[in-house]
């Protein structure tokens, strides 16, 4: 019923001949295409977070890969060592009975004494060229961190110690001993001979 109603309305719809002109002129110029545009008002922002996660997580892993590396004097990164002026105070402080070594195979320019309060203290001798590093900790076991695979490997005895050596060749890169409940390391970046390492236990 509706429908007979519109089709009676229209049916008295005329056009004029200058609407018809004016109606078919504008055809032409018409735009029946449509667009769709389809937004992502946070692209950019998302984009820049993930590659700052991705220089993160690259870092992360460099540094973690660093960490595995042997480092000279071995991992110092258990603790967070505090630094004395002397190896009396270094002692007193760790709780750990520790001395300067003597006649050094070199003249160091630099002598650190530090106490890593994980049961670690070391005294650490250098000077451009070369360094020489001293721990000591309470029991036994190897405190050196040293991880190097070296040629040699071998004991002996020097004033009723038992030292084990390990080197390349004729120098000693790692030597450790036990001393009255405690056990002690020496290291070498530029390597050393035994006789050094007898001249040098204090």
């Amino acid at each position: 019923m509706i429908l007979n109603k519109y089709n009676e309305v229209m049916a008295r719809v005329t056009v004029s001949e200058e609407m018809k002109s004016r109606i078919l002129g504008s055809l032409p110029s018409a735009d029946f295409k449509q667009t769709k545009v389809v937004r992502f008002p946070n692209a950019k922002r998302y984009i820049a977070l993930a590659a700052c996660f991705a220089v993160v997580l690259i870092s992360v892993l460099a540094v973690t890969m660093i960490n595995r590396q042997p480092q000279p004097g071995g991992d110092l990164t258990a603790g967070a060592p505090v630094e004395y002026q002397s190896a009396r105070e270094l002692s007193k402080a760790s709780g750990i009975e520790i001395e300067d070594l003597r006649d050094l195979p070199f003249e160091a320019t630099q002598t650190v004494y530090l106490d890593y309060q994980i049961n670690l203290a070391e005294i650490n001798y250098s000077n451009e060229t070369q360094s020489l590093w001293y721990r000591a900790s309470r029991g036994g076991g190897d405190n050196s961190g040293d991880y190097n695979e070296y040629e040699k490997i071998e004991t002996r005895e020097a004033g009723g110690v038992t030292f084990t050596l390990k080197g390349n060749g004729d120098l000693i890169y790692c030597a450790l001993y036990e001393k009255n409940g405690c056990s002690y390391s020496i290291g070498s970046t530029g390597g050393l001979t035994w006789r050094q390492i007898e001249e040098m236990i204090p």
